[in-house]
């Protein structure tokens, strides 16, 4: 546990479907020596196999960032996060064409660091992602919105390796 006079500092994870964020949060908490937050909304909708509605998107969005603030005690200097607020509003924007003033607040949710994975790999469809003009669709949308709202956010590409040193030469 970090000492009590070092807040732990958030790393998020945003970019479309199958673009590698699961897998560049697991490898990014094993490379800092830290803890990883899943994607909660993806655990949702694989119990409830359907699409979410806006009451339960705004519970995800909740739930996302109550399980950051669970883990941040037992994160070592950075708490990775393997999404955020952000793409569970693009969700409820996309599948109910309306948000609700709680989630638009949730998506405006600061982290430390914001990577966004670039899709510069083949589409992988696990039986829950829709399919790769939606995952371009999710990426315009995400790098539009974090302009918009003037957060900074570093592009990731390559392998995962790769990735992995680009986030940690931007951590130095």
């Amino acid at each position: 546990m970090p000492p009590a006079d070092r807040a732990v500092r958030k790393l998020a994870l945003l970019g479309g479907e199958s673009s590698g964020k699961t897998t560049l949060a697991r490898a990014l908490a094993e490379a800092l020596g830290t803890v990883w937050v899943p994607e909660y909304g993806r655990q949702r909708w694989e119990e409830l196999r359907e699409t979410l509605g806006v009451v339960e998107l705004v519970a995800v969005a909740r739930r996302q960032v109550a399980l950051e603030d669970e883990a941040a005690p037992r994160a070592h200097g950075w708490l990775v996060c393997d999404t955020t607020p952000l793409t569970t509003l693009q969700y409820c924007l996309y599948d109910h064409a309306q948000a609700p003033a709680e989630l638009l607040a949730l998506a405006r949710r600061r982290y430390d660091l914001t990577v966004v994975c670039e899709p510069d790999f083949s589409f992988v469809q696990d039986g829950c992602r829709r399919d790769d003009n939606f995952r371009a669709q999710q990426h315009a949308w995400t790098v539009q919105q974090l302009t918009t709202m003037d957060m900074p956010w570093l592009s990731v590409h390559g392998p995962v390796a790769t990735r992995v040193a680009q986030v940690l030469q931007a951590l130095d």
